[in-house]
């Protein structure tokens, strides 16, 4: 099932999920007169049965700079949000506000926003047109992990305390700007991809890294476009998922093992430019170039479960999974966003099985009926 859920004035570039039902979107127009503004805006997901409906919380502008990559931490009751701000990193930090209401005779409760707009760092040191590509928070906030167009990976305390502040470790294998970036939930490790066409996995903690090669010639020569990890149960231990961009624009969806082996491969017949995996580790999205489609699959074994081709008019920016509390009577579910204003709901169903007992009612009736038909008529 896919559904428009709601629609903006900002061409969509990155999103996140936070609070169990509220998600925000970032992008812009860029510093160019076009009209189009830049920033961020902030929506509750309301489900009242099978209706999903949005309602926007708050919308903060950027300036002049479009946010192209951001991730968001939660704290206490403060919200921080890291956006790329040119060759910076620009922090906001969203305080939790709770505000009466009063609709149809009751009086109640809704979360609003305050935000305010903090400190800066400068990620990228490109002497070309340096850009933070890409910023990653590590699950418990303490740490984060930045990419740009100089090809390094940065890792740096957070929050964001003032523009002197300088990175813990830097990492330096890329030869090209960094297109994508992910930590592991424990903080340890960092997967990395780069317009070099490389993949690197990282330890935080030795300092030492490995690459991602495929153990076919031919499909060696995939760019690699995006990079996830993917939780194994309870286990520390982490999958890796890629999609790569190869020759006659085809790509693939990968599953690596802890130790850089390649266990599945699955074959798209456009190229791929998003990629979400599940908290858990059960689901995986893949959103397309060309016609704009959004895929889920199967972690386990990159099964396809839903597809749906066109979902959006132009290629897929980003996709994030709803919390799963929120959709309790689906399989799974995805929200996927574009440079076509629109965000989108992509949901499976969850299958229901017969209670035991009605099915036995069921065979007992069907053995009934086959005995009227042979010994009766």
């Amino acid at each position: 099932m896919s559904q428009v859920v709601t629609t903006t004035n900002l061409p969509m570039y990155s999103i996140q999920t936070f609070l169990k039902n509220y998600i925000l979107v970032a992008g812009g127009g860029g510093s160019s007169k076009t009209g189009i503004t830049n920033g961020f805006e902030v929506f509750k997901i309301n489900r009242d049965g099978k209706t999903i409906s949005t309602t926007k919380v708050i919308r903060h502008d950027s300036g002049p700079n479009v946010i192209m990559n951001c991730c968001t931490n939660i704290n206490g009751n403060t919200i921080y949000i890291a956006a790329n701000e040119n060759d910076s990193c620009r922090q906001y930090m969203a305080d939790i506000v709770i505000e009466p209401t009063f609709h149809n005779g009751k009086a109640g409760k809704e979360i609003n926003f305050k935000i305010t707009t903090g400190s800066s760092v400068i990620t990228d040191f490109s002497e070309d047109e340096p850009s933070q590509r890409i910023v990653k928070i590590n699950y418990d906030g303490n740490l984060m992990v930045t990419g740009g167009t100089d090809g390094c990976i940065r890792l740096w305390n957070f929050p964001i305390v003032n523009s002197k502040d300088i990175p813990l470790k830097t990492y330096k294998s890329h030869t090209k700007e960094i297109d994508d970036i992910d930590v592991s939930p424990d903080g340890k490790f960092i997967v990395s991809v780069a317009k070099d066409g490389k993949a690197y996995h990282w330890n935080t903690v030795t300092n030492v890294h490995s690459p991602l090669i495929h153990p076919d010639p031919d499909n060696a020569k995939q760019i690699f476009k995006r990079c996830k990890f993917g939780v194994i149960g309870n286990k520390p231990i982490y999958n890796i998922y890629t999609i790569a961009n190869g020759p006659k624009q085809k790509s693939y969806l990968q599953r690596w093992s802890e130790n850089n082996k390649i266990i599945y491969e699955l074959l798209f017949s456009e190229p791929t430019s998003a990629l979400a995996v599940r908290e858990d580790g059960l689901y995986i999205a893949v959103g397309t170039m060309y016609s704009g489609s959004v895929s889920i699959h199967e972690a386990s074994n990159l099964k396809m479960i839903y597809n749906i081709k066109q979902a959006h008019a132009m290629f897929v920016t980003g996709l994030e999974f709803l919390n799963k509390d929120l959709m309790p009577d689906m399989k799974t579910a995805v929200l996927s966003i574009s440079v076509d204003n629109r965000v989108c709901l992509h949901s499976v169903p969850s299958i229901k099985l017969v209670p035991y007992w009605k099915m036995l009612i069921i065979i007992h009736f069907i053995l009934i009926l086959f005995y009227f038909i042979i010994f009766i008529l």
